[in-house]
């Protein structure tokens, strides 16, 4: 927020050094982010008035012309073309500097002595986003003939001023305005706002039959007027100035005056050329696909959620964002109509970001606006407009959809020593309230407080507690240690299996990473999920921000595809993250902790079996099971399995589909594994239990088993172990081989198993019998032979 100096002591008397202001306002909550001193840099360049121009008559570029400057009459050869007699100008002295500190000396030009140069808003420092249309390449008019000649330029267009710039936190919208920052500087100093001068509308007799029909639950108020037979011109350097030095391009004096009071009070206002009206007035939200044309000449197609403002046969702006091209104020308008209106945040908000256009007006909205303030500031709008333009106010109406009580709090006065630590009287509260326009009825300990219309942040006892400490002055407050018995944290056993499964993770060489729960439509369309039931975000920041995931695949198939694309050649990552779901009947989502392993390269599916394998194990985990599945459609058919824990299906491994490596421009095989941490919180034991190393040396023995190509790796591990005696430490799959020496429709697969026994050393007799066991249970179950 852009504040004026100048502009902010036209509604509170203080002369305060502008470094104390900035400081007094800092400590009250306010925080400065910069100052800006304008014209620093300028120097010797006055009011000038052309008393002659004519053709240099060797060259048709140039004129000379003959300027007054007050005190004297100098020579000035000039390449403007916008220029004329008797207009007043800036003009750059010989041995003034303009704001890029060039020097200007007397010079020859086209063998004609020029005594300095006229300024253009650029030479005087003015950024090109606030520059006049018609003065882009012309030298700036002075409008205001009753300027004294050769007075200082930066006294006339207010270059003599700082601007102060504070950063306004989105609980103070009332701050959004000059009249809001004036209070606030008001109340730091123990001083009051000046009054500010209306239009007394109860003088207006309405004179035309035009109804305003609001058909949108977001337009809670529309308040508007029709005033006739105005002239369209420049505004007055005042307003021009003031507009300037908040960062406002000047167009004309109703659309300036619409700015003006925007900047003022904080209530965006917009003016229509009546005569390209055609009827009545509607509020309504705009058809999907709908298309308009904006003032900055885009057209732009809308959805049914924006909102327009419509006359009876077109629309004529985007509520609370933008007016429209076919109703602009032009150098032909003669009568306008004016409006003021309340739209609700959310609506503005969401135009606004969809639309990608944001606008001074957008902004307030979207900060939150009243709708008590809309009349207000209408009225102020008419009192400037009369005292400025010769007009007629013909007509005012206002639409309230939205019932306005005073907002009331009762506040005990012992909560000021409970949270500021400190006794402050009555009194003193009082006045500090006061100064803030808030209303106090006291009853004995009890406050009761009238909030401000403007003050929609104050809602509870403790808002009121804030205000007062902020006059007060946090600053003054002396620390006070807080006196509570000592504590000592401990983890929950939710974070102490997280950390558990994060350390192993490490130790087995997992990268972790972090992505957002925040994901788009468009990245679980490209992953094969569905988008039902999905938790969805109101005011996202963006469409790929707009859902809460559900699931952790699809963030870490987008990780893994850029590595690939960094050239990453192999990869083994994870992360445990939150994951939300709808429940019927149940106002917020529920939140599900989640584990996703990705990886590619040399880390196959069955390098993250193992590492799930060993994972569980450490876990204590008992009767892990990899139970073939019919794939979901995120999976290639076939390599891809549900994961089981004492028959609980608990996750899920696969390859990910060629059509979803394909979305996401992923030329390699890329391996995902998710398990549900809430399924295995109960089947975790985390209590060590010791055991002695077994003293018996381990037997491994190598099996190649041919079985049909549809069997899955874990009904043969299951009959390996049904067959074990419990002496079967670890199985190992290999090598997977289906080449011309076996049969088609086959496939072989190679098993390392490890046997230790705790009571002796196992013999070849002992390990025989169990394999033959194995053997004969493959035939018979799966039809599945040793291959020699």
């Amino acid at each position: 927020m852009l504040l004026p100096i100048k502009w902010a002591k036209e509604y509170v008397d203080i002369n305060d050094d502008i470094m104390n202001i900035c400081d007094k306002v800092t400590l009250t909550g306010s925080h400065v982010e910069s100052i800006i001193k304008l014209g620093d840099n300028i120097d010797n360049i006055v009011v000038g008035k052309i008393i002659d121009i004519y053709r240099h008559e060797n060259s048709n570029k140039l004129w000379i012309t003959k300027v007054d400057l007050g005190n004297e009459i100098v020579q000035i050869v000039t390449a403007a073309q916008n220029l004329k007699q008797f207009d007043y100008v800036p003009v750059a002295k010989v041995n003034s500097t303009l704001s890029d500190n060039t020097k200007i000396k007397e010079a020859k030009l086209a063998g004609e002595i020029s005594q300095g140069m006229f300024c253009s808003y650029k030479e005087l420092g003015y950024p090109d986003s606030v520059i006049p249309k018609e003065y882009k390449d012309g030298v700036l008019r002075i409008i205001d003939e009753n300027t004294v000649l050769g007075t200082d330029i930066r006294e006339v267009l207010d270059l003599d001023d700082t601007v102060v710039e504070f950063e306004i936190t989105p609980n103070r919208p009332d701050c959004l305005s000059i009249v809001g920052m004036a209070r606030e500087i008001a109340a730091s100093f123990d001083k009051k706002l000046n009054p500010i001068n209306v239009k007394n509308l109860k003088e207006i007799e309405n004179k035309s039959l035009l109804n305003i029909t609001i058909h949108s639950d977001d337009c809670k108020r529309y308040s508007a007027s029709i005033v006739k037979d105005v002239t369209i011109k420049e505004s007055a350097r005042k307003v021009q100035n003031y507009l300037l030095n908040s960062g406002i391009r000047p167009v004309n004096n109703i659309v300036d005056l619409t700015n003006f009071l925007m900047l003022e009070l904080g209530q965006p206002l917009h003016a229509f050329d009546l005569d390209k009206l055609e009827g009545n007035i509607s509020i309504r939200n705009a058809f999907e696909g709908e298309k308009v044309v904006t003032l900055d000449d885009v057209e732009r197609t809308l959805s049914s959620e924006d909102m327009l403002i419509c006359d009876d046969v077109k629309p004529i702006a985007i509520a609370g964002v933008m007016g429209l091209k076919n109703s602009e104020i032009d150098e032909n308008t003669k009568n306008i109509f004016i409006e003021s209106a309340f739209f609700t945040k959310k609506t503005i908000k969401s135009t606004s970001k969809r639309l990608g256009l944001k606008s001074e007006a957008s902004i307030r909205y979207e900060k939150g606006l009243t709708s008590e303030h809309t009349m207000n500031v209408l009225a102020r709008f008419l009192c400037l407009l009369e005292k400025n333009v010769k007009c007629k106010i013909d007509s005012i109406f206002d639409v309230n959809k939205e019932e306005t009580t005073s907002k009331l709090i009762e506040f005990d006065t012992n909560l000021v020593k409970r949270l500021l630590g400190v006794e402050i009287k009555n009194s003193d509260i009082i006045t500090y309230l006061d100064l803030l326009e808030i209303k106090t009825e006291v009853k004995g300990d009890v406050i009761i407080c009238t909030i401000p219309y403007f003050r929609t942040d104050l809602v509870i006892q403790e808002d009121i507690v804030e205000e007062i400490g902020r006059l007060y002055g946090f600053c003054n407050l002396n620390p006070t240690p807080i006196l509570a018995p000592n504590t000592i944290g401990r983890k929950s056993k939710k974070r102490i299996l997280e950390d558990k499964i994060k350390n192993i993770l490490l130790n087995l060489r997992l990268y972790e990473i972090t992505t957002y729960s925040f994901i788009g439509g468009s990245i679980i369309k490209k992953s094969k999920m569905n988008t039902q039931n999905t938790v969805k975000i109101l005011n996202p920041l963006g469409e790929e921000f707009s859902i809460m995931r559900k699931s952790l695949i699809p963030n870490i198939i987008e990780v893994l595809s850029k590595n690939l694309n960094y050239k990453n050649e192999d990869l083994l990552v994870y992360e445990l993250g939150n994951t939300f779901h709808t429940v019927e009947n149940y106002e917020v989502p529920l939140e599900k902790k989640r584990l996703v392993i990705g990886s590619y390269g040399k880390y196959d599916f069955y390098y993250i079996k193992d590492v799930i394998i060993n994972l569980f194990n450490v876990l204590n985990i008992k009767n892990i099971e990899f139970i073939k599945n019919n794939c979901i459609d995120y999976f290639h058919p076939g390599v891809c399995a549900d994961i089981l824990a004492n028959g609980e299906k608990v996750g899920e491994i696969g390859q990910i589909s060629y059509d979803v490596c394909k979305n996401f421009s992923i030329k390699k095989n890329i391996f995902v594994c998710e398990i549900d941490i809430e399924k295995i919180r109960d089947k975790v034991s985390l209590i060590k239990i010791y055991e002695p190393i077994i003293k018996y040396p381990a037997v491994k023995r190598d099996l190649a088993i041919i079985v049909d190509k549809d069997i899955d790796s874990g009904r043969i591990e299951k009959i390996f172990k049904n067959n074990s005696n419990n002496l079967l430490k670890n199985i190992e799959l290999f090598d997977i081989y289906t080449g011309n020496q076996i049969n088609k429709g086959k496939k072989s697969m190679a098993y390392k198993l490890t046997f230790q026994s705790k009571e002796k050393t196992l013999v070849d007799e002992d390990i025989n019998s169990l394999i033959d066991n194995m053997l004969f249970d493959l035939k018979e179950q799966l039809g599945a032979y040793l291959r020699f």
